[in-house]
């Protein structure tokens, strides 16, 4: 019932990004449209109930396995949404923590820039 409510609140072309890794997630990972991502935590029990059935989710599915490849996958993810809604006006960033409905809005222009490491 909240991916639904969190839906709704929604206006405009907004996109969501759900990360998970319990069984929990598996259900509201179903509710995700197709221009929505899914990041399940590879090798946990929702990355399991995926690989089960995979065309059962819509959204397109981006795993991760730990803290370093999460980062890199949701920037990515983050970067290429902010290219396509790159029409002259600011994108909008919603985050939603926990599902609880708590949301931060910020500009896609507000965003720190991610400094390079020198290898």
């Amino acid at each position: 019932m909240v991916i639904e409510r969190i839906q709704a609140s929604l206006e405009g072309k907004k996109r969501i990004i759900y990360l998970g890794d319990g069984v929990g997630d598996y259900c509201p990972s179903l509710k995700l449209g197709p221009t929505d991502y899914m990041m399940p935590r590879k090798n946990f029990p929702v990355w399991d109930l995926i690989c089960r059935n995979p065309v059962l989710i819509k959204a397109e599915i981006h795993e991760w396995s730990d803290g370093e490849e999460l980062e890199k996958v949701l920037l990515q993810i983050i970067n290429m949404v902010a290219v396509e809604g790159d029409d002259g006006k600011s994108s909008q960033l919603i985050s939603v923590v926990d599902c609880k409905l708590q949301t931060i809005s910020a500009s896609a222009n507000a965003l720190p820039r991610a400094l390079p490491v020198p290898q």
